[in-house]
């Protein structure tokens, strides 16, 4: 009987450990989105003419950036931008496109000034 229970008691306690061991050795490797500055200009640019896809879109304000504190920051404006002035989708060479209202591309051209300008200034 104490056997058993020593028994017992061991083989939970190597479970364990294994787990342990494993969950340390293959620590949670969540995907992230790298993307370049001029990508980002690119982005705004469509965005602001209406030719950029949805899902292109989706991708970029759904994806944290943990590369880039200036992408990131830009990302969470975006989504915000895309949560009070995004009107849907509209139809473009059979695509669908994200579509704002006219604040929202005041606010999407404002920010793309501001990345144009970073750009030519970090050039």
């Amino acid at each position: 009987m104490f056997w058993q229970i020593l028994l017992s008691v061991g083989l939970c306690f190597s479970l364990l450990c294994g787990l342990l061991i494993f969950f340390i050795r293959f620590k949670e490797r969540v995907p992230y989105y790298i993307i370049e500055h001029q990508k980002c200009i690119c982005l705004l640019d469509l965005a602001v003419k209406g030719r950029l896809p949805e899902h292109d879109w989706h991708i970029f304000i759904g994806m944290g950036v943990r590369t880039d504190e200036q992408v990131e920051a830009l990302r969470e404006k975006c989504a915000e931008i895309d949560e009070a002035f995004c009107r849907g989708t509209k139809l473009f060479e059979g695509r669908p496109c994200v579509a704002f209202s006219e604040e929202g591309i005041k606010q999407l051209t404002a920010l793309l000034d501001e990345w144009r300008h970073k750009a030519n200034y970090q050039a």
